[in-house]
C-alpha cells in the first residue's frame, strides 16, 4: 500500500462522528421521536381497578380496597357497583356515614339497585338514623316490588325504632334493668349512634356498674367532644370510679357553656362539700384531736353514700382514729367496709389485724395476717406478726391454766403451789356434795386445777405452754396423771386414791372416779 493510501485510510478512522450540545441542537433527520402510546380504554382501566380493589377487599385490606374503588369511579363514574363496593370496604372500617351516601350515589345512577337499597339502610342504622334507613328502603320496595329481602329489611327496621322507643321509656322510668335486657339486640344493628351511646351510658350508671360505664362514657367521648351530655355523664363516671378530680373538671366544662345544667350543678356542689368535709378531718387528725376528726370524716361519709371508692378512703381514715381512741370495735366495723370493697387493701388488713388481736379476737388476727403475707410475701414484720398471732390463736384456743389458778404469768413456783392448794381443795368432789349437775360442775373444774398444776409446775411444760406449742402429744412425765393421785400426793396422802386430808379411818375416805 502506498504511503498516500495509509494517510487516508488512517484520515478516515480518525474522523469523529460530531455530537450535540445544549446551545447546537442535533438536526432534524438526527432525533428519534417516540411515537405515543396507544390510549387504553377507561372504563378497562377503571374494571381492572375495580377487581384490584375486590382481591384486596378480601385480603382485609380495606384502607388499600377504597383507594382503588375510588380511582375505579374516577375514571368511571358511572358504574354503580364502585360506589356499593366502596361503601362495603367503608362498613368495615366503621365509616358508615360514608357508606351510606355512595350507597345513595349507587341508587342516583340506578333507582332499582337493590343491593344498594339493602347496604345503604344498613349504615343508616349503624349510625342510629333509623328514619332515613326506613325511607331509603320504602324507596326500593316502590320500584321493587317483589323484593323479599328488602321487605324484611324493612320490618327489621321497624323493630329497631321501637326497641329504641322502649330503651327511652325504660331509662326515663329508671328502669335500668329492663333498658338493659333491651339494648343489647339494639346494638347489633346501632353501632356508633351517640343517642344510643347516652341511653346506655345512663343505663349502666343506673345500674351501678361505674367501671364500665367509664368505658362507653369514653367511646360517647369520641364521637362527640363537645357534647354537654357527654361530658356530664362522662364526669359522672369518673366520680364514681375514684376519680374525682377528673370529674370536677368534666362538671366544670359543662357549666362554662350551659351554666344552667343543673345536673352538674349538683354534682359540683356535691364533691366540693365532700373534699371539705375530708380535709377537715385531716386536719384535726393532725393536730390529735381524734374526736374532730371522727366527726368530720363522720359528715364526709354522709354526703353519698354510693360513692364507694370515696368512702373506703375516708372509712380507712376513721378506722385509724378510732384506733388512736382504743374503740377497735368501731375501727372494725370501718375496716371491714374497706375490705369489702377492696379485699387486697394491705394497710387495712394490718389495721385490722391489730384490733383483733387488741380484741382478743385471735381467729380475726391470723385471717387477716394470712392474707397479708400473701399479698406481700417478702415482708419480714408480717411474717413476724403472723408467728405471733399464730401462738396467741394456739393459746386461746386451750385452756388458760394461768387464769384457772388464779395467778399472772409471772408466778413463781412457791405461789403456784398456794394457788393449786387453795383451787384443789375448793373444787375437791368431797366438798362439793349436791345435785348431779353441780357435782359434775366441781369434778370438771377439780380436773382442771389438776391439769392446769400439772403444766405450770414442770419447768419443761410450762415454757413449752407459754410458747404455744401442742402438749396434747406429750404423754411423758406427769401430764395426763389422775387427779386423786396429785392430789394425795401433794398433801402427803402417800399415793391413795381418794379420801379427803384431815379426815380419820384408814380407808373410810370418799372415793371418787373420773370419766
Amino acid at each position: 500500500m502506498s504511503t498516500s493510501a495509509r494517510r487516508g485510510s488512517t484520515s478516515k478512522r480518525n474522523k469523529k462522528t460530531p455530537k450535540s450540545t445544549d446551545s447546537e441542537p442535533m438536526r432534524e433527520e438526527e432525533v428519534k421521536v417516540a411515537s405515543p402510546p396507544a390510549a387504553e380504554d377507561p372504563k378497562l382501566e377503571a374494571k381492572q381497578k375495580k377487581e384490584e380493589g375486590n382481591k384486596k377487599f378480601k385480603e382485609g385490606y380495606y384502607r388499600q380496597a377504597i383507594t382503588l374503588y375510588t380511582e375505579a369511579i374516577n375514571l368511571n363514574d358511572e358504574d354503580k357497583t364502585f360506589y356499593t363496593n366502596r361503601a362495603s370496604a367503608l362498613s368495615k372500617l366503621g365509616e358508615f356515614e360514608k357508606a351510606a351516601a355512595d350507597c345513595e350515589s349507587a341508587i342516583g345512577l340506578d333507582s332499582k339497585f337493590a343491593k344498594a337499597y339493602q347496604r345503604g339502610s344498613t349504615s343508616y342504622c349503624h349510625i342510629g338514623k333509623l328514619d332515613q334507613a326506613l325511607e331509603m328502603l320504602k324507596k326500593g320496595n316502590s320500584v321493587n316490588p317483589y323484593d323479599v329481602t328488602i321487605r324484611k329489611e324493612i320490618q327489621k327496621v321497624k323493630q329497631l325504632i321501637q326497641r329504641k322507643e322502649d330503651i327511652k321509656e325504660a331509662v326515663e322510668q329508671k328502669s335500668y334493668e329492663k333498658a338493659m335486657l333491651i339494648l343489647p339486640a339494639y346494638e347489633k344493628f346501632v353501632t356508633k349512634d351517640l343517642e344510643t351511646g347516652i341511653l346506655k351510658l345512663k343505663t349502666l350508671l343506673g345500674l351501678k356498674r361505674y367501671q364500665t360505664a367509664l368505658k362507653e362514657a369514653h367511646q360517647c367521648y369520641q364521637i362527640n367532644k363537645i357534647d354537654i351530655r357527654v361530658l356530664h355523664l362522662r364526669g359522672c363516671a369518673m366520680y364514681h370510679t375514684g376519680n374525682s378530680a377528673m370529674a370536677l373538671r368534666h362538671f366544670q366544662s359543662v357549666l362554662k357553656s350551659a351554666p344552667d345544667f343543673r345536673e352538674s350543678q349538683n354534682m359540683y356542689r356535691m364533691i366540693k362539700k365532700m373534699d371539705r368535709a375530708k380535709s377537715n378531718g385531716t386536719s384535726e387528725f393532725k393536730e390529735g384531736k381524734y374526736e374532730g376528726a371522727i366527726a368530720a370524716w363522720t359528715e364526709a361519709l354522709a354526703v353519698d353514700p354510693d360513692n364507694k371508692f370515696f368512702n373506703t378512703a375516708v372509712f380507712s381514715n376513721r378506722a385509724s382514729a378510732y384506733m388512736k381512741l382504743k374503740k377497735y370495735e368501731e375501727a372494725v366495723a370501718d375496716l371491714d367496709k374497706v375490705v369489702e370493697h377492696d379485699g387486697e387493701n394491705l394497710k387495712a388488713l394490718l389495721r385490722r389485724a391489730t384490733c383483733h388481736t387488741e380484741l382478743g379476737n385471735h381467729d380475726g388476727a391470723v385471717r387477716d395476717l394470712e392474707m397479708c403475707n400473701k399479698l406481700d410475701r417478702g415482708n419480714r414484720d408480717i411474717r413476724q406478726r403472723l408467728r405471733k398471732a399464730v401462738v396467741a390463736q394456739k393459746r386461746a384456743a386451750r385452756k388458760d391454766y394461768y387464769k384457772i389458778l388464779g395467778v399472772t404469768q409471772s408466778a413463781t413456783d412457791r405461789e403456784l403451789k398456794k394457788a393449786y392448794r387453795k383451787a384443789a381443795l375448793k373444787w375437791h368432789p368431797d366438798k362439793n356434795k349436791g345435785s348431779e349437775e353441780e357435782e359434775k360442775i366441781a369434778e370438771e373444774k377439780f380436773k382442771d386445777v389438776n391439769e392446769a398444776y400439772e403444766v405450770l409446775s414442770d419447768e419443761n411444760k410450762r415454757r413449752r405452754y407459754d410458747n404455744g406449742e401442742d402438749l396434747d402429744a406429750d404423754h411423758g412425765g406427769m401430764h395426763g396423771m389422775d387427779p386423786n393421785m396429785m392430789f394425795n400426793m401433794f398433801f402427803g396422802g402417800g399415793g391413795r386414791r381418794g379420801g379427803f386430808p384431815g379426815r380419820g379411818g384408814g380407808g373410810g375416805g370418799f372415793e371418787f372416779h373420773f370419766g
